[in-house]
């Protein structure tokens, strides 16, 4: 899971930058080491009270 805060006004392309940085840094590899199978990608981004998100199970 990344969390972010929006720095602009568009919050869906912020959601996907969040997503993109999971898949940049690999943050599933550790769990994949340890025989975790079922991995949920979730990016969040926050706009105030706002909140968008961009997941892939």
């Amino acid at each position: 899971m990344e969390l972010k805060r929006s720095n602009t006004n568009d919050i869906e392309k912020e959601a996907e930058k969040a997503f993109d940085q999971i898949e940049d840094k690999k943050y599933e590899t550790l769990l994949k080491k340890n025989g975790v199978k079922d991995i949920v990608k979730i990016g969040l981004v926050f706009d105030g009270k706002k909140v968008t998100s961009n997941y892939i199970e």
